[in-house]
């Protein structure tokens, strides 16, 4: 997939990904893994960010890690450098969270005085993301957020936009009467100026605080709906990966997709789409239907039906239908329904 990426090289070289949350609505496979690492088609969810940003030539990221931190550092020390050689990645390490923008507010002197880009890591996404850059700077911004239209905004927030794409209203998380259906994909794109509207670094929050106070003062404040157009892609999607529902669903549109930092074999049937990763053994007998995500090193046998299994187990002679299979020695099993 080709992309444009000499405004980034020459105006954005660093992003962050904010990444200390505990994930309690993915729970329970955040009881065994932080939401960055929890498994999206046999990778960490937190690398199909990290690659949306690198096409698009970033390669200096920050993190801000709290919530099992070990687990974190070392993912950071072991696999992010081989996967990504030629990126650097600092670790903001919180005893206590600061929100989403008291990590940012702590590392200014890491962005010094350029434009900068912050992303959430609970989703999963692919768009044109200069054409947000484009808008960005050409208008002079102090913020640009990206936009996406949902039928449910009650876990979201959400903006209005006028005629020109300035923000104009914006509502946290509605539980009912939702102002818009416009909503934060949690991706940013800053200018140094924010930091004067972030006005604590021990606990403040860009959707209910920061953005309050860039309306309250008129700043220049866009969001692009980043829904239809424009686009210049391949393919364009956005998908939270909030809960276990949204976090299958991310699992099957990138299978759709075929996005192609897929490293995994896969297979398609009449009935049945296989997902394989490295040193998967199948016993013959073994039923397919809908699909099935199988991590490395996986012994499997049984009936297998829109289930996920993550790496190092071994299924006998089971029956999986809508389930995600995390650790079988740990007899942590959970299934779902739709």
């Amino acid at each position: 997939m080709s992309k444009s990426n000499n405004l980034l090289n020459n105006k954005i070289k660093k992003a962050m990904i904010l990444a200390g949350g505990e994930g309690t609505r993915l729970r329970p496979l955040t009881y065994i893994l932080p939401k960055p690492l929890v498994y999206v088609v046999n990778r960490p969810s937190i690398e199909y960010i990290i690659k949306f940003l690198y096409d698009f030539g970033i390669k200096e990221f920050a993190i801000n890690i709290s919530y099992k931190a070990e687990l974190m550092e070392e993912y950071v020390q072991t696999r992010f450098k081989k996967e990504f050689k030629d990126c650097s990645l600092y670790i903001l390490k919180e005893k206590n969270l600061s929100g989403t923008a008291g990590p940012v507010k702590k590392l200014k002197d890491f962005f010094k005085d350029d434009n900068f880009i912050v992303i959430g890591s609970d989703d999963i996404f692919d768009f044109d993301l200069n054409y947000l850059i484009e808008s960005h700077i050409k208008n002079e911004n102090i913020a640009t957020i990206a936009l996406y239209k949902v039928d449910d905004p009650s876990q979201f927030g959400v903006a209005v936009i006028d005629d020109n794409n300035n923000i104009i209203n914006f509502q946290e998380k509605p539980k009912e009467n939702p102002i818009s259906y416009l909503a934060n994909t949690g991706v940013y794109i800053f200018s140094p100026k924010i930091f004067d509207y972030i006005l604590s670094e021990d606990y403040y929050d860009f959707g209910t605080q920061v953005f309050y106070n860039l309306l309250q003062d008129k700043a220049k404040f866009q969001g692009i709906n980043i829904t239809n157009k424009p686009f210049n892609l391949k393919y364009s999607f956005w998908v939270d990966i909030g809960n276990i529902k949204t976090y299958f669903q991310a699992n099957k549109k990138l299978i759709e997709l075929k996005h192609p930092f897929i490293k995994s074999r896969i297979i398609k049937t009449l009935n049945s789409t296989l997902v394989l990763d490295e040193n998967v053994e199948i016993n013959s007998n073994t039923v397919v239907n809908g699909f099935a995500i199988i991590g490395k090193n996986c012994k499997v046998s049984g009936y297998i039906s829109n289930s996920i299994i993550w790496p190092n187990n071994t299924i006998n002679n089971s029956y999986l239908e809508n389930s995600i299979i995390t650790h079988t020695s740990n007899n942590n099993n959970i299934s779902f329904f739709d």
